[in-house]
């Protein structure tokens, strides 16, 4: 039976000889090798003793019998347990696989590369260097036009798929519903209900492009942009692990990135500027603030000042590896930092390419940084304004309370009651001894602040040496490497051509243009969060690991047009955002409809617009700006929401604090790792010692309680039912209205102003506001 299959694919291929050469068997056939047998048949698992991923592990042979045949090679072992389906055991090869072993064993079984490198190619249980996100961009042209809506490019790539899968395209969505959904995906807060009226009663066939402009130059943009990049690159201002020690100066990466995001600064100058600003930016303030990104994460101080300098090595090596894991998953969407310890099991990245990778960053250590020298005359002008307008805004703070305790002090003599401080501060209401108080200390802390000239960033020290670590462990030294990149990465050399002691100035100079010119997954990988955040999915599902085990992308040609766009586009974010919101596939509605459901209940092909609930940020920020209390001050020292202390270890009690100072938007709350914001939490606010590429999206009861019990959540409804009340005294009828009209963009119906009414009179207005901020139409994106 062996033998007539051997025949009959004989007589298939023909009755000549091909030339099997080497080019034909590193082309065609090592790759059937790694995808079936050597994970089984290799130098260091060889089943049967038989290695395949040599010359001369294939000519040895294996236990049972020589894998080739020279005199007779079509009854070469090998051939006949391939073709008789025995071997591989699970996973037979396909018909044309056949032919192509066939071939080459009957042109006498030439070899090419020996050995064979399993990171080259693909296989089911690994990616290698033909790995669909390693290959160079491709830039494919948009499909034909088709039935259905089309703005731009992206509508056929997306139409184009869904008529394959014998879908349509969603209606346009409302208007109303429009402006409210971007709006709140550009600036994280919704419009109020006068820019919903003048965006109503535009009737400019380019009215809806003329708002993607206004909101693109909005200064709220960069509030709402700059969030997501914190999420990715695990931003924190405290240090973590025990001591979780306070960094007071790190908001100045956080507003450096409000500015480059503002500004359209290039996405490729954006990624260099925050690994070695500080070296190729003419050592500027903004250069030397953009490094913050190399101190976003956590720092065990406690493990670095230890006397041991053997557990000092091994916290200095966690360190090297998370910023290794925060610097190759945010840029490139690969997991390098899980080749420490051996070969990554999944992706073509050896564990040399590991340490090549961390040598770059070999001078990096977490630091305080100082600018005095480097700021300029109208930067310091600007940072001394700033300061005296908070110990303006500290002075007025103080003589209130101190008015305040005057009144009271007098109160308790006129009634013969003590009049000691501790008689005086049993004396005063919450108000006064907690929050007023609290924020008068606030704007003091806020005015040093804006005097101080430094961040948080990095303190660069000279490059240690760098050395292959064997099973990840620094006493068990390997060969010395130089600073390099990944070669599996279609970018430039993988060799930068450096010495083992090059200095900090050369090699992450090198390493930035390494990640950020001419590389394929440097595009990918940011137009594929862009896309994530504007359609709660991202073309690839995992944002951060585009490879093996991370998923494959819905729509791979558009993944390339639009990082094609972005390199062509000088990398402008918001020219690859003005395509995506201007598409009539963000414009679809987001309602469902079950014979689509039931093709694509994922809605990967984007047949309607999928709606998304608000990130916690945003959900306050938009009760905040319905309640009319929204402080919209950009940029900044943080607020703090919590007291502090000091025991060894700094301790952190968050509460829920009162006063304009804390209004503000939550980007500007001082995040520390482990006191934890109870209401944005309960909202999925992500842990800022992780990173958090995708934000988890519950539905708990606890929700629902927070929005319509928590102390915040009453006072911003009270609020908002005093501000409706002075906007229409005594009239119930258009208080409801308008407040409808600002909470949903929309005008209350019949029914519903029937029902709103029955609340008004039994729970009052504070109670309809309650209600309605915790209603899916307010909380949902739709």
């Amino acid at each position: 039976m062996r033998k007539f299959a051997v025949l009959f694919l004989y007589l298939l291929t023909g009755p000549y000889i091909v030339s099997a050469s080497d080019e034909f068997f590193d082309a065609q056939v090592a790759p059937i090798l790694v995808k079936h047998c050597i994970e089984c048949h290799n130098a260091n698992d060889f089943k049967g003793k038989l290695n395949l991923q040599s010359v001369a592990g294939f000519l040895k042979g294996g236990e049972l019998s020589p894998a080739f045949n020279k005199d007779i090679p079509l009854e070469s072992f090998l051939l006949e347990r391939v073709l008789s389906d025995e071997m591989p055991p699970e996973h037979p090869l396909s018909t044309a696989e056949k032919e192509t072993l066939t071939t080459w064993i009957k042109g006498g079984a030439n070899w090419g590369t020996t050995p064979i490198n399993i990171f080259q190619y693909s296989s089911p249980d690994r990616a290698g260097y033909d790995w669909w996100s390693l290959n160079p961009l491709q830039h494919p042209q948009p499909p034909a036009a088709t039935a259905g809506r089309v703005s731009n490019a992206i509508d056929l790539f997306v139409l184009n798929q869904v008529h394959q899968a014998n879908l349509t395209q969603a209606p346009r969505a409302e208007r109303a519903l429009l402006i409210r959904r971007a709006f709140i995906d550009l600036t994280g807060i919704p419009p109020s209900s006068e820019q919903v009226s003048t965006f109503l009663n535009n009737d400019a066939p380019d009215s809806y492009e003329q708002l993607i402009d206004q909101l693109l130059a909005n200064p709220h943009y960069g509030e709402r942009w700059a969030r997501h990049w914190l999420d990715v690159i695990r931003f924190g201002e405290s240090q973590g692990f025990e001591r979780d020690k306070l960094r007071p100066h790190s908001w100045r990466f956080r507003d450096w990135v409000i500015d480059a995001f503002n500004q359209d600064l290039s996405y490729n100058e954006f990624a260099r500027l925050q690994l070695a600003g500080d070296l190729i930016a003419g050592d500027t303030t903004s250069g030397r603030i953009a490094t913050g990104f190399l101190g976003a994460g956590t720092w065990d101080e406690v493990g670095f000042s230890q006397r041991s300098p053997v557990f000092k090595r091994v916290v200095r090596q966690d360190q090297l590896e998370d910023l290794t894991a925060a610097i190759s998953q945010s840029f490139l969407g690969l997991t390098v930092n899980c080749a420490r310890c051996h070969d990554h099991k999944f992706d073509p990245i050896t564990q040399k390419e590991y340490y090549q990778f961390t040598a770059a960053m070999a001078s990096v250590y977490h630091g305080q940084m100082f600018f005095t020298d480097q700021i300029s005359d109208s930067e310091r002008a600007e940072n001394n304004r700033q300061k005296e307008v908070y110990m303006h805004r500290h002075r007025i703070a103080q003589d209130r309370i101190a008015k305040v305790k005057d009144e009271y002090r007098t109160r308790l003599a006129a009634e013969g009651k003590p009049t000691d401080d501790d008689a005086l501060n049993a004396a005063l209401p919450d108000i006064v001894t907690k929050h007023w108080e609290f924020e008068a200390k606030q704007l003091l802390d806020l005015a040093n602040r804006w005097g101080d000239f430094s961040v948080y960033a990095i303190g660069p020290k000279k490059p240690d040496e760098t050395f292959v670590l064997i099973r990840g462990n620094p006493e068990q030294r390997g060969e010395a490497v130089k600073a390099g990149g990944i070669a599996s990465v279609a970018a430039g050399s993988a060799d930068f051509q450096l010495e083992n002691n090059a200095p900090d100035h050369i090699r992450r100079a090198r390493f930035a243009d390494w990640i950020t010119v001419n590389n394929p997954l440097f595009a990918r990988t940011i137009v594929n969060r862009i896309w994530h955040y504007h359609f709660g999915t991202g073309i690839v599902d995992t944002p951060n690991d585009f490879g093996f085990n991370g998923g494959q992308p819905s729509h791979p040609e558009l993944l390339d047009w639009l990082a094609s766009e972005l390199v062509t586009n000088n990398y402008s974010l918001k020219h690859i955002q003005r395509l995506i919101l201007t598409s009539e596939t963000y414009r679809q509605s987001s309602r469902g409809r079950p014979a689509a459901e039931n093709i694509d209940a994922d809605n990967r092909l984007l047949w309607r617009y999928p709606p998304k609930r608000m990130s916690a940020e945003t959900l306050r920020d938009s009760v905040l700006m319905l309640s009319g209390q929204l402080n919209t001050e950009i940029h900044g020292p943080g607020y703090y929401d919590f007291t502090t202390f000091v025991a060894n270890s700094q301790f952190y009690d968050v509460f829920d604090p009162i006063g304009e100072t804390f209004n503000r938007r939550t980007i500007y709350r001082t995040v520390i790792r482990s006191g934890r914001s109870r209401f944005l939490d309960v909202f999925d606010c992500p842990d800022p010692s992780a990173k958090a590429p995708r934000r988890a999206t519950t539905t708990t009861p606890l929700q629902s309680l927070s929005l319509m019990n928590y102390s915040f959540s009453i006072r911003a409804a009270e609020h908002y039912a005093t501000k409706l009340k002075l906007r229409y005294p005594d009239n119930t009828t258009a208080q409801l209205k308008h407040l409808f009209k600002e909470a949903f963009c929309r005008e209350i119906t019949v029914d519903e102003l029937t029902l709103a009414t029955e609340v008004y009179h039994d729970a009052g207005l504070v109670g309809v506001c309650r209600a309605v901020i915790n209603t899916n139409e307010f909380i949902y994106i739709r």
